[in-house]
């Protein structure tokens, strides 16, 4: 059994395999609806793949109030909700403290804010596991996961597996408040510290976590997303969300993005409104931007109206899986200028719909989209624009894109793999549970 990278050649993790016979898995920091991104739709994919590789292990999910009606898909004979963290407001009370913090830290010495920042992380996780270092022992749990990184409720000589999605608060810091950075930081300061094996989701952010974290190559393994297929299991796509949005099939491009700095969604409107104005696009095309509401996204609208692109710009807010889906099939491509990504799901999904996709040329992208998309740089609104064009127009490309997509697509499409991935990796961990961790 091999714990390289595909991007390097190092040696294989040794140790015994040793079968976890309970796992608490973390996700009390889970949200209602797509505020988690892409890190949600894939922790949730693997859990039910999971829950039927291992029959014999149970599963025991940590739930916060606000999430825990909304995990019940989950439930299985082996894998059951224990909810226990606070009440269905207390993510609303999390947003208040944060909006203070934010009005609070101004006024903090730059040289005391990671300090502060640490003990307000410290604060929290110990406000959620309510004083008690013993939760996992008294579950009788071998192993923890944690998929959204945080070891919060770690206790020593009890296996943990970390999963790292990106270090964007490195190479962006000035995306985020100095206090969220030294938060991030702390995380992932914690996930390397205490974890006993860690997996990366691309052999970028691999690379990264190596680097920024002094990590022994070893101790962290790449497990890409093999979730590409994942619209094809359900039902047949909602087309109703066309007529909804009163769009014509094939008349518009898809970015289905939150509304994070990192997403560059300015750049694209402007990339839009240059191509709108060469007259090289027809009148009718039209940009949908999706993701949850909130305040970037009126910035934005008001962006779009200022340049009289209200028309043709929309922005529908979050939209369900089964929306989502007859969504991407329809359009006539996926436009994806993001700055940073850890992986890039969308682009994979958006190859699994049938439907071109143009995409940055930066971090992990390239990586995961290899030959089967039309690389620009989401630096320069010239070549946004100019691949928006060619992805409405140019059938020869589009023709090329859609069928070198397919082939990529069946390279991220074995979700039981990957979750026979992270099985090994947990049962690795459970042999080797004191290795690491401190």
């Amino acid at each position: 059994m091999s714990y390289q990278s595909t991007a390097d050649v190092e040696p294989a993790i040794a140790g015994t395999i040793e079968y976890p016979r309970s796992v608490a898995v973390d996700l009390t920091p889970v949200l209602p609806g797509g505020d988690n991104g892409g890190a949600k739709i894939f922790v949730l994919e693997l859990l039910r793949y999971l829950a039927d590789i291992a029959p014999a292990t149970q599963f025991i999910l940590l739930t916060h109030a606000a999430t825990h009606d909304e995990l019940a898909s989950l439930d299985r004979r082996n894998m059951k909700r224990r909810m226990i963290v606070g009440s269905a407001d207390a993510p609303a009370s999390r947003l208040r403290f944060a909006a203070l913090a934010t009005r609070v830290a101004p006024q903090i010495p730059a040289r005391l804010i990671k300090l502060v920042s640490r003990l307000g992380y410290r604060a929290n996780a110990a406000l959620k596991r309510r004083g008690s270092n013993r939760l996992l022992r008294d579950l009788e749990v071998d192993l923890l996961f944690c998929p959204f990184t945080a070891p919060t409720y770690f206790e020593r000589g009890i296996a943990t597996v970390c999963t790292i999605y990106d270090l964007q608060f490195k190479t962006y810091p000035d995306f985020f408040t100095p206090a969220d950075v030294a938060h991030r930081d702390q995380v992932f300061v914690d996930a390397c510290a205490r974890s006993t094996v860690l997996a990366a989701i691309s052999d970028y952010s691999r690379q990264s976590a190596i680097r920024h974290g002094h990590l022994q190559p070893s101790r962290i393994r790449t497990i890409h997303l093999r979730i590409a297929r994942r619209f094809a299991s359900r039902t047949a796509p909602n087309l109703h969300v066309l007529d909804r949005l009163d769009l014509s099939s094939k008349r518009y491009l898809v970015y289905p993005a939150n509304f994070w700095k990192h997403k560059n969604h300015e750049m694209l409107i402007t990339a839009f409104g240059m191509a709108c104005s060469t007259g090289k696009l027809g009148h009718d095309i039209k940009l949908v931007c999706t993701g949850a509401p909130g305040p970037r996204q009126e910035w934005l609208i008001a962006a779009a109206r200022a340049m009289n692109l209200e028309e043709r710009v929309l922005f529908p807010g979050y939209i369900p899986d089964g929306e989502l889906g007859g969504l991407l099939a329809e359009s006539s491509g996926v436009i994806f200028p993001s700055l940073y990504e850890g992986f890039g799901l969308p682009v994979i999904e958006a190859m699994a719909a049938g439907i071109p996709v143009a995409c940055s040329n930066t971090t992990s992208l390239p990586e995961v989209a290899g030959d089967a998309t039309l690389l620009f740089d989401p630096r320069v609104p010239g070549q946004i624009s100019d691949a928006i064009v060619s992805l409405v127009n140019d059938e020869p490309l589009r023709a090329r894109l859609i069928e070198a997509g397919a082939r990529r697509v069946d390279e991220f499409s074995d979700t039981e793999l990957m979750a026979n991935q992270y099985w090994e990796l947990f049962q690795y961990a459970t042999a080797n549970t004191t290795a690491h961790a401190t």
